[in-house]
């Protein structure tokens, strides 16, 4: 099983997002995200599960630890087109987040991380749907039946874990800004 680094959410945002899973899972059947276990978030690392994990969580918290609350704002709705279209929220893309993600791949370069979650190639999202059998243009209005406009968010914890199922193997709280 892989493992990723994520950022949890406050529990307001939270709720918005859970209100867009269970639309999405009574209008359209998607479930997924709600059947995941976990709460909404967004991923800032993948690694493939060869990763020398305690390798990784020093690496990891040695740079996560440092860090306070991070404030975002889900703007809108977006579609990694596929055959089962993966439907996310977008975060505003902010220079303190794109900072914070890049400190945090210096620190995991040599452990192999997925190229969707690389420096230059990362989309922040948080996902909505990705196994969803209904067209985009359906989820999209699933989700969007749910959307209360933008939502503001504080990314309050940092989390290390091992997935499908997920398995949180260390947990911590970013620092409360001053």
């Amino acid at each position: 099983m892989p493992y990723a680094i994520s950022l949890l959410f406050d529990d307001t945002a939270a709720a918005h997002v859970r209100r867009m899973w269970c639309a999405l899972a009574e209008q359209v059947g998607s479930d997924d995200a709600i059947r995941l276990g976990y709460p909404p978030h967004m991923t800032l690392a993948v690694l493939p599960d060869t990763a020398p994990i305690a390798d990784v969580e020093e690496a990891a918290f040695r740079v996560t630890g440092k860090w306070t609350t991070l404030s975002v704002v889900l703007a809108g709705l977006g579609v990694f087109p596929r055959t089962r279209p993966v439907i996310w929220a977008a975060p505003v893309v902010t220079s303190e987040l794109l900072a914070r993600h890049a400190d945090l791949h210096a620190a995991l370069m040599p452990f192999g991380v997925h190229p969707h979650y690389r420096p230059g190639s990362w989309v922040p999202h948080v996902t909505l749907s990705q196994e969803g059998a209904v067209s985009a243009d359906r989820a999209i209005e699933a989700a969007g039946s749910a959307w209360s406009g933008p939502v503001s968010a504080e990314c309050r914890q940092v989390e290390l874990v091992r997935f499908r199922p997920v398995d949180v193997l260390r947990s911590q709280a970013l620092l409360e800004v001053q």
